[in-house]
């Protein structure tokens, strides 16, 4: 194998992890459904946070393997024994060094995303009521890096991993301060759910410290400590489900194969559109198996043949030498060619926008930029400030701004958003409603 010094070396590669969904897990380990496919933990035990939970017996399972020819009984019953279904010959048997129950992964796309993070959102629903939901949905402010939706969650069906992490953030916020059925508290509820996000946003920390694994265990306890309203709600009646016991293996495998960004399937999910949803829609579904092949063989000559030519076009200018980042904070302004409102009075800035101080605080940056020199205390700025005079009555208003990162160093790297203002004037129906419940309290306690 070529390395990347040029020196070619003569490797032995080994199984050491395997990377794959729920099904596809039992279907490497030869465990059956419900089971945990790493360890031996009884079915009716998957939601206790303090079994024990040790790797099945490796030994145990190759000696029952070999008994295949002793007879079919005999196989099946020692398979039995050893906590597998009788499969012949599995690809992992004789391969050296290899365990392939230590060998699976967690699954933060599968297990937390579509798993957890699913069987939550349901959970929610149920015990808060869709259209609460919904609506608090419905009336989350915009923000950069959230995406809104509008019409709600709880409708919404076939959701990808990407619209689970979109719903995670800020999931916690819509039901801060929900009332449940029965009057029951809503702080085990909270207590729940926030374990289950700060595992969730732990677990795939980039990199991993004694703390941040101790930190882990503690919001997997803080979920387990009050999972119990969900049983009181009448929405379970236990949480014996795999996914939800497959993070208590969590920490282990972290300690072994390093941070959970080297084995998460969701960077590989990808290559189902690239590799067979592309290649299918380009076939005449008939006989594909064949076409797909030779439209991905020329859809690769055609990548390298265009690296290729970037390659040579890219020879003769400098080399490219990648630097450390530096800790500066330099931002660029983006705005719309035009306004969103072209001319709004001050009256309507204070009312509709909330801008009570607008003319106060406007007035006070202008006093500071004439005298960019001058420290000012504050009573001496209020006095400049007063005595400015705007000379206009209404202003251009712009509802959305961004800041984009600048390419600081030079290296064409994409500008990214990292901060947005929004703003909205107050809608009128919200305040014809506001105005009627006001009339309602002034005419009941007069």
């Amino acid at each position: 194998m070529s390395s990347g010094d040029g020196a070619r070396r003569r490797c032995h590669p080994l199984f050491a992890c395997f990377v794959g969904d729920y099904p596809e897990q039992l279907l490497a380990a030869g465990v059956k459904s419900m089971e945990c496919p790493k360890c031996d933990v009884p079915t009716d035990e998957l939601e206790s946070n303090t079994a024990q939970c040790d790797i099945r017996d490796l030994h145990a399972v190759l000696d029952a393997l070999a008994l295949i020819d002793e007879g079919d009984l005999a196989f099946v019953q020692a398979c039995r024994a050893a906590g597998i279904k009788p499969v012949v010959h599995p690809f992992w048997e004789d391969l050296p060094y290899t365990n392939i129950f230590q060998a699976i992964t967690p699954d933060v796309l599968h297990q937390l995303y579509q798993g957890l993070v699913k069987h939550l959102l349901g959970w929610l629903a149920q015990a808060c009521g869709a259209a609460e939901i919904n609506a608090r949905c419905h009336w989350l402010p915009p923000n950069h890096h959230i995406r809104l939706f509008m019409k709600g969650i709880t409708s919404l069906s076939r959701l990808s991993g990407t619209e689970h992490s979109q719903i995670c953030h800020f999931l916690l916020g819509i039901i801060i301060d929900i009332r449940l059925p029965g009057n029951l508290a809503s702080s085990s509820l909270l207590k729940a759910v926030r374990g289950l996000l700060d595992f969730l946003y732990l677990v795939q920390y980039p990199c991993h410290s004694s703390e941040t694994l101790l930190l882990l265990d503690e919001a997997r306890a803080l979920f387990h400590d009050n999972k119990e309203i969900f049983v009181d709600l009448g929405i379970r009646n236990n949480f014996n489900l795999p996914k939800l016991h497959a993070i208590h293996h969590y920490t282990s495998m972290i300690w072994t194969f390093g941070t959970t960004d080297n084995y998460n399937t969701e960077y590989t999910e990808r290559l189902h559109i690239d590799l067979a949803k592309d290649a299918y829609c380009a076939t005449n579904h008939k006989h594909e198996f064949t076409q797909m092949t030779r439209w991905l063989e020329r859809k690769e000559k055609i990548i390298r043949h265009e690296q290729y030519i970037k390659w040579r076009l890219d020879r003769d200018r400098a080399p490219y030498q990648p630097r450390p980042p530096d800790l500066r904070l330099d931002r660029t302004l983006k705005m719309t060619k035009h306004p969103s409102a072209k001319a709004v009075s001050v009256p309507t800035l204070i009312s509709d926008y909330g801008a009570t101080y607008f003319r106060e605080a406007l007035a006070r940056y202008i006093a500071e930029q004439q005298n960019p020199n001058e420290v000012f205390t504050r009573q001496r700025l209020e006095n400049i400030a007063a005595g400015i005079h705007l000379p206009f009555h209404s202003v251009p208003v712009y509802h959305k701004i961004k800041w984009l990162s600048t390419d600081a160093r030079g290296h064409g790297d994409p500008l990214v958003m990292v901060d947005s203002i929004h703003t909205k004037p107050q809608r009128a129906a919200l305040q014809t409603v506001l105005d009627y419940q006001t009339f309602v309290m002034d005419t009941r306690y007069r």
